[in-house]
C-alpha cells in the first residue's frame, strides 16, 4: 500500500511539472503561430506546413521509438536489472542507427521526386521548398538518433528535466520567430533552418544529462541477438503503427493541397496547432502514468493496472474536455483573438480536430496497457485499415469536390470504431478484463456528464454570443460550468475526495464536501 503511495505522489508530481510546462508551450506556442503566420504570409505558412510539417508528423513515429525503449528499460527498473538496462539501451540506440539510414535513402530518393512533382507548390516557391524539406529530414534524423535518450528519461520519470527542456525548445524558436524581422534571407528557408540549430542545441544538452545520470546511457553499439529480436520484433508494429498514423494525417495535409490548395494547408495547420496546445494538457496526465502502467503490468498487479487504465482514462477525458469546450463553442472568436484573420475553414477544422481528440485521448491508457502487455499486431492491423480507410474516403470527398468538411467528419466517426475495436482486444482477450466493467466504469459516467456539460454551453452560444465581450463570457461560463459539472457528475466518491484533499481549506468550504 505504500508503494502504491509514494507512485502515486509521483505521479502527481510529475504531472504538476508537466502541466507547468505545458502552460508555458502553449502560450509560446501559439504566439509563436501568430509571429510565423506574419512573417511568413498564409502561402508561405501553408508551405511550411505540407513540407516542413514532415517534423511534426514523424514526431508520432520518433515517440513510438522512444516508448519502445520506454518500455523495455521500465521492465527492466522494475526487476532492478542494471545489465539488461544496459543491453537494452545499447542495442535499441542500434537499430535507430540503421533506420536513420533507411530513412535517408527513403528522404533523397522517394520523399525529393514526391516534393518536386507531386506538391502544388507554386513556382517561384519551390527552391525554398527544397531547402525546408531538407532541413526537416535532419531534423528528423536527430530526433530519431536521440529517441533512445528520451525513452531512458520518461523511464526513470524524470519529468522535471523533460519540462525544462520542452519550455527551452519553445522560446527559443519564438526568438527565431521574431530573428525573421531582421534577417535578410528568404524567411520560410531561413526559420527551417533556426528551428534546426535550436533541436540541435537541445538534443546536446539532452546526451550531456542522460550520460551524468543514467548508467545505462552511453553511446555503446550492441548487437545482442536476444534483445535485438525483442527490440524489433516491438518496434516493428510500433514503428508501422506510426507510419500509417503519419500516412493518416499528412496523407490529408496532401489531399487538402492536391485537390483544394495550400491556403486550405495553412487553415489545417491553424486548426492542428490549437487541438495540439489542448491536448497536450490531457496527455501530461498520461505521460506521468504510463511507466507506472508498464510497472504494473511487469509486476503482475493487475489490481493496479485496472485502476490505472480506468482512472487515467477518465481523468485524461474530463481534462480535454474542460479545456476544448469552451474552444468548441467559441473558436471564431478565441482565432480572431489569436490570430486576427484567419482562413476559412479553421474554425470548423479546429472544432472537428477537437472532437476527434477527445476520442484519441480516451483511448490512451489502453494504448499503454497494449504497450505493457507486448502484444501489438491485431491492434496494429485494425488500426491501418482504418486509417488507410480514412484516407480513402478524403480521396474520394476530393476527385468529387465536396466540402473538405467531410474530410474530418468521416475520419471522427471512422477512429470511434477503431476505439471501440481495440478496447475489446485489448482489454478482454489481452488482459481479461470485464468490457462490461469497464463500460460501467469509465464510458457510463463520461456519457452521462457529457449530456449534461453541453447543454447550458450550447443554449449561451446561441443566446448571448453576439459580440467579442460575450463571447468571451460565454466561454468563461462554460470552463466553469464544466468544471462544475465533471466534478459533481462525472468523479465518484472516492475521486471527489482526492480532488478536495489538494484544495486550500478555504476552497474545500465553498463546495462543501463531505
Amino acid at each position: 500500500m505504500s508503494s502504491n503511495s509514494e507512485n502515486n505522489k509521483k505521479i502527481v508530481k510529475n504531472t504538476l511539472a508537466l502541466y507547468f510546462r505545458q502552460v508555458v508551450t502553449m502560450v509560446v506556442s501559439l504566439f509563436t503561430s501568430r509571429v510565423v503566420l506574419a512573417q511568413l504570409g498564409v502561402a508561405d505558412f501553408g508551405i511550411n506546413n505540407v513540407v516542413g510539417g514532415v517534423v511534426i508528423m514523424l514526431s508520432f513515429l520518433t515517440d513510438s521509438l522512444s516508448g519502445t525503449t520506454q518500455r523495455f528499460l521500465s521492465v527492466e527498473l522494475g526487476k532492478n536489472d542494471l545489465l539488461n538496462l544496459k543491453q537494452v539501451f545499447a542495442n535499441s540506440l542500434s537499430l535507430h542507427i540503421i533506420f536513420i539510414l533507411l530513412t535517408v535513402v527513403l528522404a533523397e530518393t522517394v520523399g525529393l521526386w514526391f516534393l518536386q512533382t507531386k506538391l502544388v507548390i507554386p513556382p517561384e516557391r519551390a527552391v525554398a521548398a527544397f531547402w525546408v524539406f531538407q532541413f526537416s529530414v535532419i531534423s528528423f534524423l536527430k530526433n530519431v538518433f536521440f529517441a533512445p535518450f528520451y525513452g531512458a528519461i520518461k523511464a526513470h520519470e524524470k519529468f522535471d528535466f523533460y519540462a525544462k527542456m520542452s519550455i527551452f525548445d519553445v522560446i527559443m524558436k519564438l526568438v527565431a520567430a521574431y530573428m525573421l524581422l531582421v534577417l535578410p534571407y528568404d524567411k520560410l528557408v531561413a526559420l527551417a533552418f533556426m528551428w534546426l540549430c535550436v533541436g540541435i542545441a537541445g538534443k546536446i544538452i539532452v546526451y550531456i544529462y542522460c550520460c551524468l545520470n543514467f548508467e545505462e546511457c552511453k553511446i555503446k553499439l550492441s548487437w545482442t541477438k536476444d534483445w535485438i529480436r525483442q527490440l524489433l520484433g516491438y518496434n516493428a508494429y510500433t514503428v508501422i503503427g506510426a507510419i500509417s498514423y503519419i500516412i493518416r494525417f499528412q496523407g490529408l495535409n496532401i489531399v487538402l493541397n492536391l485537390y483544394y490548395g495550400p491556403v486550405m494547408n495553412a487553415a489545417q495547420g491553424i486548426a492542428n496547432t490549437v487541438n495540439g496546445a489542448i491536448s497536450s494538457f490531457s496527455n501530461n496526465v498520461m505521460i506521468a502514468t504510463q511507466p507506472q502502467i508498464i510497472m504494473s503490468y511487469a509486476k503482475e498487479d493487475k489490481q493496479r493496472l485496472w485502476t490505472l487504465i480506468t482512472k487515467t482514462s477518465k481523468l485524461n477525458f474530463y481534462l480535454f474536455l474542460i479545456l476544448a469546450l469552451p474552444f468548441i463553442m467559441e473558436i471564431n472568436t478565441a482565432l480572431y483573438i489569436w490570430l486576427g484573420n484567419y482562413p476559412q475553414y479553421a474554425p470548423v477544422f479546429a472544432q472537428l480536430f477537437l472532437l476527434e481528440g477527445l476520442q484519441r485521448i480516451l483511448g490512451h491508457p489502453i494504448t499503454i496497457a497494449n504497450m505493457a502487455v507486448g502484444k501489438l499486431r491485431a491492434v496494429t492491423i485494425q488500426s491501418i485499415i482504418f486509417r488507410l480507410v480514412i484516407l480513402l474516403c478524403a480521396v474520394f470527398i476530393g476527385l468529387y469536390k465536396l466540402s473538405p468538411v467531410y474530410i474530418y467528419i468521416s475520419a471522427l466517426v471512422l477512429q470511434g470504431v477503431s476505439f471501440s475495436i481495440t478496447v475489446v482486444i485489448v482489454l478482454k482477450m489481452q488482459l481479461g478484463f470485464s468490457i462490461k466493467k469497464y463500460f460501467i466504469d469509465v464510458i457510463l459516467p463520461i456519457s452521462k456528464t457529457n449530456l449534461v456539460v453541453v447543454s447550458l454551453p450550447i443554449v449561451s452560444h446561441y443566446v448571448f454570443s453576439k459580440s467579442i465581450v460575450s463571447s468571451c463570457g460565454v466561454g468563461l461560463f462554460t470552463l466553469i460550468w464544466s468544471m462544475i459539472i465533471v466534478f459533481y457528475i462525472g468523479l465518484d466518491k472516492n475521486e471527489k475526495q482526492m480532488v478536495v484533499n489538494k484544495l486550500p481549506p478555504f476552497l474545500r468550504k465553498m463546495i462543501f464536501f463531505k
